[in-house]
């Protein structure tokens, strides 16, 4: 693994993980790439920030390691990791990104769903048949959507882009996660009001995902570790508790 060497402040050593190789004199810096996508990641005045930027340095900071998050597209997250540009991205998996890195540790299960136009509302996942659908790219789909007969896939290049596909009548829906596809439409300046109760469709869970050029017993061990430690004590629950709070609205699913 190719080390960056600096100067670090080990805090995450007061939650009890040993020391190792990575806390020699010289420390080891963590690279974690953030996705651009509200409130997972953004970017700008007054700076960076987000839900998965903040619980990305809170795990560092467990792991008592030295820490640089960037929030960058979305699409850029798998080939960082695949050249050793970065060491960690939280996101959902799929072949591609595991292809690339190694799934270290579960950190936030959220709902999926599918949102259509409140003057166009959809009651049931059957209600997408012979319709149009609008996906993330490398969004991964499950069977419950992939099987309804003639559904329409447009393939997009993120939240944003669904939920303007969307509101511009090109597709009937969009689906995605619950926090992605809202805080999407959030940042465009359209409130929940605007949209149909959304359908839950699954629950998908955000993974610590470890590039396989950085990847070590130890790193694994002490990310893994740290993941579990901020489960255990609510840490990012409530980081999930508080963006939820943030819509103000009754039909977001949890």
């Amino acid at each position: 693994m190719a080390v960056r060497r600096r100067a670090v402040c080990v805090a995450g050593l007061s939650f009890g993980l040993p020391a190792g190789p990575l806390l020699a004199a010289e420390e080891f810096v963590l690279r974690i790439e953030t996705i651009q996508s509200e409130p997972f990641g953004r970017a700008g005045p007054p700076g960076p920030g987000g839900l998965m930027y903040d619980i990305g340095n809170l795990i560092a900071q467990r792991a008592g390691l030295a820490v640089r998050n960037r929030v960058v597209p979305y699409a850029r997250t798998v080939l960082s990791l695949q050249d050793g540009v970065s060491d960690v991205v939280l996101r959902f998996s799929n072949d591609e990104l595991k292809a690339v890195a190694q799934q270290v540790a579960p950190v936030l299960t959220l709902p999926t769903v599918v949102v259509s136009r409140r003057d166009a509302p959809l009651r049931r996942l059957e209600d997408l048949a012979h319709l149009s659908l609008a996906v993330p790219r490398s969004f991964p789909m499950p069977e419950e959507l992939v099987s309804l007969a003639g559904l329409r896939v447009q393939a997009v290049n993120n939240n944003e882009h669904s939920i303007q596909m969307l509101m511009g009548r090109r597709v009937d829906a969009a689906y995605g996660s619950n926090l992605g596809l809202f805080g999407a439409a959030r940042g465009l300046g359209l409130r929940m009001e605007e949209f149909a109760r959304p359908l839950l469709v699954e629950r998908q869970t955000f993974w610590l995902h470890l590039s396989r050029r950085s990847a070590t017993p130890e790193l694994i061990d002490r990310l893994t570790k740290a993941v579990e430690s901020l489960q255990r004590d609510g840490s990012i629950a409530r980081l999930y508790q508080r963006a939820l709070l943030e819509f103000g609205d009754d039909r977001m699913p949890a």
